[in-house]
């Protein structure tokens, strides 16, 4: 769906002409944000207007699905690479520094190719493991990885940020998915957020992509409940039209594809 939807996308600027003001422009910023644990009926639930505001702005679908099984680095390997953990050979969730670190071609490759300047900010150690030779700039950071990342997109050039953020699957597992807790800690990371979604668009010409690697059910994760699978997908630009992702099928292993069709659609 998401391939057909590009060629649709791409015969439609061929009709109008390459002068069209919508198919001429490029991305200037790509924000990638993956809330860890962020179950998908969560954004409805609670007051999220950072969030929300890319929502309303752009599209979304709650009908996201993660890898089997639903783990934070098995999930986020899945991603970067589009491939299963079968095809990508990562099949456990642990990594350490001084460890073998992923060898196939990540959403970073695609983007260094469209002459992006790459940074990668994540507040797990593990996800170390998806740092090859594309990305410019990373980062560990428990608590400052937002931070890092605007302190990035305001200096000058073309930017592509993946940014991980932590804490709903530290309130989830403690207080259950969905709880008042969790929900407030997702009010919180909105809120944290605000600056740095209004950096990019105020900056104009971007692509903003908000999702997550996995939820949960209960106080529980990772396992085979279809709850835990669950995940969210919103995206949000000034120059493309992403109306046509509104309440996908999404699989987590498919936005590697979908990042570079919407490149190639705004090159």
């Amino acid at each position: 769906m998401i391939v057909r939807a590009f060629l649709i996308a791409v015969m439609l600027c061929a009709l109008i002409g390459s002068n069209n003001d919508v198919c001429a422009k490029q991305f200037n910023n790509v924000l990638i944000i993956s809330i860890d644990a962020l179950h998908p009926d969560a954004l409805k639930k609670s007051k999220i207007p950072t969030l929300g505001k890319l929502m309303k702005s752009g599209s979304y679908t709650l009908n996201g699905h993660s890898t089997e099984p639903p783990k934070t680095l098995i999930a986020h390997t899945a991603m970067f690479t589009g491939l299963s953990p079968g095809e990508n050979g990562k099949v456990g969730n642990h990594w350490a520094p001084g460890k073998t670190t992923v060898k196939k071609e990540t959403i970073f490759d695609t983007a260094s190719r469209h002459g992006f300047k790459t940074s990668y900010f994540y507040s797990k150690e593990k996800l170390g493991y998806l740092v090859n030779p594309a990305v410019d700039v990373h980062e560990w950071s428990r608590d400052g990885a937002i931070d890092s990342a605007r302190s990035f997109l305001i200096t000058p050039g073309r930017h592509f940020t993946f940014l991980h953020v932590s804490g709903l699957d530290q309130v989830g597992p403690e207080y259950g998915w969905l709880s008042p807790e969790y929900l407030e800690e997702l009010f919180f990371i909105d809120d944290y957020l605000s600056t740095l979604v209004d950096t990019v668009i105020g900056k104009r010409n971007y692509l903003l992509i908000v999702t997550s690697d996995h939820a949960g059910h209960g106080k529980i994760h990772g396992s085979d409940h279809p709850e835990d699978y669950r995940l969210p997908l919103i995206i949000s630009s000034d120059i493309v039209d992403v109306k046509r992702f509104q309440g996908i099928s999404f699989s987590v292993t498919e936005l590697k594809q979908l990042l570079a069709n919407l490149l190639e659609e705004a090159s």
